[in-house]
C-alpha cells in the first residue's frame, strides 16, 4: 500500500531482522510441491522490499514484483534487477496482463487493503487457466482487537468480527496505519466466490516462541476454475 512510503525504511529493517520469513518459506515450499520453479512465472503482490521475489527469482522462476509504494520499490530496485518491479494497486493489477501467470502469491498482505475481494478477483484474472494462487496473512487468532495475550504464550480470544482497527502503541506500522481484521471464514468463502478452488489451508508455525514476538500466520493454495 502507498501509506507504506513512510514507514519503507522501518519495514525494511524488520524484513532484514527476519520479518516475515516463515511467511516466506511457506510460499517457496507450496511452489516447489506444485511444480518446478524453473520458469515458472510468478506474480507477487503486495511485494514490499522485494525480499520474497527475489528468493523465487534466485530460484529460477521469472517473477513480476508488484506494489504500490514507490519507496518500498526502490529498496526492491536495490535488491535486484532480475525481477520485473511494477507499481500498481492489488486491488486493480492494471498494469498486469490477463491470463499470463502460473502463480500469484502474496505474503502477509490482504490484511493492508480495504476491499480483499477486488485482490482476488484481481488475482483470479491475470492467472492463467488452472492457474494458482498461494496466499499468507497474520492470523486473525492471534493480530486481532479481540485478542489478548495471557503470559504463557497462549492468547484469549472473545470473539471474532471484522473490522478495522489499529494495536497499541505509537510509531509501529499496526499502531499508525491500522489493519483490517477479518475472519478466516471471511477470507476463505470470499476467495472460492472469485472463481478458486480450495487446494489446501494452512497454519504454519511461529518461527519464535512468543507470540508478541512474531504471530502465527494462516496460509492458503487454491486453483483458478475456468
Amino acid at each position: 500500500m502507498a501509506q507504506y512510503d513512510s514507514f519503507a525504511e522501518q519495514y525494511h529493517e524488520m524484513v532484514q531482522n527476519g520479518g516475515p520469513e516463515n511467511a516466506y518459506r511457506y510460499i517457496i515450499a507450496q511452489v516447489e510441491a506444485l511444480s518446478d520453479l524453473h520458469k515458472q512465472k510468478i506474480c507477487d503482490i503486495g511485494c514490499g522490499q522485494g525480499e520474497l521475489s527475489s528468493r523465487l527469482s534466485l530460484l529460477g522462476a521469472d517473477v513480476t514484483g508488484v506494489d504500490l509504494s514507490s519507496a518500498l520499490l526502490q529498496y526492491a530496485h536495490a535488491k535486484t534487477e532480475q525481477v520485473n518491479w511494477v507499481q500498481d494497486d492489488a486491488m486493480e493489477l492494471q498494469h498486469i496482463q490477463e491470463a499470463s501467470y502460473d502463480f500469484v502469491v502474496s505474503s502477509v498482505m490482504l490484511m493492508d487493503v480495504p476491499d480483499h475481494r477486488r485482490v482476488f478477483q484481481a488475482c483470479h484474472r491475470i492467472l492463467k487457466p488452472e492457474g494458482i494462487m498461494i496466499w499468507v496473512i497474520m492470523h486473525p487468532c492471534f493480530q486481532s482487537p479481540f485478542s489478548h495475550p495471557l503470559g504463557d504464550g497462549s492468547r484469549k480470544v472473545v470473539q471474532y468480527a471484522p473490522q478495522f482497527w489499529k494495536s497499541a502503541g505509537t510509531g509501529t506500522i499496526r499502531s499508525t496505519l491500522g489493519a483490517y481484521h477479518r475472519p478466516l471464514s471471511t477470507y476463505i468463502n470470499d476467495f472460492m466466490a472469485a472463481g478458486f478452488s480450495l487446494l489446501r489451508v494452512d497454519e504454519p508455525e511461529r518461527l519464535n516462541t512468543s507470540v508478541d514476538q512474531l504471530p502465527s500466520l494462516f496460509g492458503a493454495t487454491g486453483r483458478k476454475l475456468a
